[in-house]
């Protein structure tokens, strides 16, 4: 077992993050002395604390983590998958424009002054 500054250490986890995650029912110790509080994780909280890791890091929030704990399944991970997909095409679409653009002003067709708004000064007299 091991204490939350060891663990901490072993999962590349802050303390603060390893209690967030308890408080909310993420990441739950493996005991917890009566007395003192302490909080002891072990193996299966390793394993746990890198999925959690693995997960976040594909996309997943916390919320749709600990709602789904127990059940991933493909459904989820098709799901994230066309998001993830969505989302490089639109940046794909987004590195296009700039391109685009890149290319009309540096060819002359798009002046940055022409863009610039005119404002007409009004008398309030």
């Amino acid at each position: 077992m091991y204490r939350i500054g060891e663990f901490s250490k072993l999962t590349n986890l802050s303390i603060r993050t390893i209690r967030y995650y308890n408080d909310i029912g993420l990441l739950i110790p493996e005991e917890v002395d009566i007395f003192t509080n302490y909080r002891y994780y072990g193996e299966r909280n390793i394993y746990e604390a890198k999925l959690i890791d693995e997960l976040k890091s594909v996309g997943f929030t916390l919320e749709e983590i600990k709602n789904n704990w127990n059940h991933f399944d493909d459904k989820l991970f098709l799901q994230r998958k066309e998001t993830l997909l969505k989302q490089i095409n639109e940046k794909n679409e987004a590195i296009r424009k700039v391109d685009e653009l890149r290319s009309k002003i540096s060819n002359g067709q798009i002046l940055p002054q022409e863009t610039e708004m005119k404002i007409k000064k009004k008398s309030i007299y």
